[in-house]
């Protein structure tokens, strides 16, 4: 295997965000990729150039890529010529913060099936989010099911992603780093060729840095963990501004930013972070420091703890304004985890309206991309609205759950003239105006924004 692209044969094992953002880039770059999916729907959808999900971007790449330099199927013999693959199938969490690894570890046997007895060396690659020595171990199980002998048959790579979910192709095509935990040196080798030929032909410069299978995994938990510690860390200042008279938490924050050791990434107040990845990650890490190292990770539990409460802060607003919940109709705006997606998983919006449910609310529920996978989980149990407007119309109060852009463009009139009481829950900070709205009439309340400011 040398330079040449026609050389590098490439499978793909799980076509969710990552794995169909990774084949399609891979695709649209001259390289011949494999796609293995064992949902048959998800398969035919791509077949057809549709995406299973929405993300920006991913139905312009398999409009020219399908069939062409990408072929999908539910059939691992696809795979039994290819050179390289990557595992990206999910790695859900049990309810004790335990990572299931069944999926992975189904990946790795039948991929095993396939490449038994053959005289080639291959390369695994693992993608899927696994806890510190896991890939050691698919490293066993696939050598001793394939009869492949690792370093001399078989290199096995951790090669974590790093994509935001709304701007994946972007961080495929300009990624912050790339990071390769390799089993030995040939390994390492092999991955830094393919990704350095990726982003010559992409004219992308990139940092390469290469470590222990190890240290590669432990990378992609010290990330998302230092994520949302900010987070949460953020979240606090905020809850603590509501209670200090002229506190506005955006001040305060933007101030602090400025500092060059803290920055101003990830410094936004909310009600918490959802989604496929934080949430998980950090009840897995923490149940693996607990369990298998026996050390408790005091900080981390602490910033699974902040998030568990933030999405409440909305529920405290209404009932400090309401008391009795029952039968008040509330507008939410919002679905998706956060905008451009319409990802649900750990969405902070579902958490709220379980609540409000609980307590006997009426909910009118918008968003431009999630609605028909929240429709799959509540049913007729909400109401759902074709457009902000609708949403805010005869409300009780509306709450701000994901920042779309387009509820940006509501102005305070919008409220006052539709809504049978004109309350606000700002949980994403979407307006700087707010005095505009407090002066016209709305009662409005924000995350991180001192009462008194708001009265």
């Amino acid at each position: 295997m040398n330079n040449h692209l026609d050389h590098y044969r490439i499978g793909v094992i799980g076509l969710g965000f990552v794995g169909l953002t990774l084949s399609v880039v891979l695709a649209n770059n001259g390289f011949n990729v494999y796609g293995v999916d064992t949902d048959l729907n998800k398969v035919e959808l791509i077949k057809n150039r549709k995406t299973p999900f929405y993300e920006e971007k991913i139905e312009y790449y398999l409009e020219k890529v399908v069939d062409d330099k990408l072929i999908v199927s539910t059939d691992y013999n696809v795979l039994r010529d290819t050179n390289i693959v990557f595992i990206t199938v999910g790695t859900p969490s049990e309810n004790n913060g335990s990572q299931r690894l069944d999926y992975v570890i189904e990946a790795v046997n039948r991929l095993s099936n396939v490449w038994k007895n053959i005289d080639s060396y291959r390369l695994l690659v693992v993608k899927s989010t696994v806890l510190p020595g896991t890939t050691r171990k698919l490293a066993k199980i696939m050598s001793d099911k394939t009869g492949l002998e690792i370093g001399r048959e078989l290199g096995v790579v951790f090669n974590p992603e790093f994509l935001r979910e709304g701007s994946a192709i972007e961080d495929m095509e300009k990624p912050s780093r790339i990071v390769i935990g390799c089993i030995d040196e040939k390994s390492c080798r092999i991955i830094r060729t393919l990704w350095e030929e990726l982003y010559r032909r992409l004219n992308t410069e990139v940092k390469i840095r290469e470590m222990s299978l190890e240290e590669a995994e432990l990378v992609k938990y010290a990330s998302n963990i230092f994520l949302a510690m900010r987070i949460s860390y953020v979240n606090t200042i905020a809850n603590i501004c509501e209670e200090i008279p002229n506190c506005d938490v955006n001040k305060v924050l933007e101030a602090t930013g400025l500092d060059p050791r803290i920055g101003s990434h990830y410094l936004e107040p909310g009600l918490g972070y959802g989604g496929s990845c934080l949430p998980k990650d950090i009840k897995s890490f923490i149940w693996f420091s607990k369990n298998k190292l026996g050390y408790k990770p005091v900080l981390i539990e602490s910033i699974d703890k902040v998030n568990e409460k933030q999405p409440y802060r909305a529920l405290e607003y209404l009932i400090k304004e309401y008391g009795d919940l029952s039968d008040r109709v509330i507008g939410i705006l919002g679905l998706a985890f956060k905008p451009n997606t319409d990802d649900i998983r750990e969405s902070i919006s579902l958490k709220i309206i379980n609540k409000l449910l609980e307590m006997k609310s009426k909910i009118k529920v918008h968003d431009p991309k999630a609605m028909d996978n929240v429709k799959k989980i509540y049913g007729d149990k909400l109401v759902y609205c074709n457009n902000p407007i609708d949403a805010i119309k005869d409300s009780d109060a509306v709450i701000i759950a994901t920042a779309w852009r387009e509820y940006r463009k509501l102005k305070p009139e919008d409220y006052l003239r539709l809504m049978r009481n004109p309350v606000v829950i700002d949980g994403r900070r979407i307006y700087d105006n707010y005095r505009d709205f407090v002066e016209k009439g709305v009662k409005f309340y924000a995350i991180g924004l001192s009462r008194k400011q708001c009265l």
